[in-house]
């Protein structure tokens, strides 16, 4: 009953011109939305399809996940009505993707394999901020190394090799006194028992 009083809607003239206002509203924003960023295989000029929020359309990754999710498999909302069928066609996609990976770096050379592996160890998914939060960390880092490993000693000043003679002066003394105490230790221990 439903579906008849819905479809009866869609057919009148009031359903028709509402229809047509709003795609006349479309398409005049239409031309106002940013367009998608990259360039087409067919010949090379810019896409004109409309972009996502990552500057991208549908077809050049304006799909992929953000925040969070970047780089991790979207699976497709377990409320729709055909929530099966995607789930198993996710599934089949990704079972293929993981073949054609393996596929991939079986062809490669160890060269390319490391530098397959590096890239995949810097380029983590998650959030956009903790990535580069990692990068700045692994950055500062890598600094440090290079400042510790070709730092110059620090010329000593007056005050600080006073310093270090007082020391030794002082260790001296220390050693001398604990082998006065010894030596005394020893005579008593030899006037006790003879």
């Amino acid at each position: 009953m439903k579906s008849d009083r819905l479809s009866a809607w869609r057919q009148s003239t009031q359903w028709r011109m509402i229809s047509r206002e709003a795609i006349k509203r479309w398409n005049a924003k239409r031309e106002t939305l940013p367009k998608c960023g990259a360039r087409r295989k067919r010949d090379g000029e810019p896409c004109q399809q409309l972009a996502k929020e990552n500057g991208r359309c549908h077809f050049h990754g304006g799909r992929t996940g953000k925040g969070a999710d970047y780089h991790r498999h979207l699976f497709p909302n377990g409320d729709a009505s055909d929530a099966e069928a995607k789930l198993q066609r996710k599934l089949q996609q990704i079972e293929r993707d993981k073949k054609a990976q393996a596929k991939r770096r079986a062809k490669m050379s160890p060269e390319q394999r490391a530098a397959h592996e590096h890239w995949h160890r810097t380029h983590q998914p998650g959030p956009a901020a903790a990535r580069a939060r990692k990068r700045q960390d692994r950055q500062q880092a890598k600094e440090l190394r290079q400042r510790i490993e070709n730092a110059e000693p620090r010329p000593v000043s007056d005050e600080i090799k006073a310093l270090q003679a007082q020391a030794a002066f002082l260790e001296a003394e220390r050693d001398r006194y604990r082998a006065m105490v010894q030596a005394e230790q020893q005579q008593n221990d030899e006037g006790v028992f003879s």
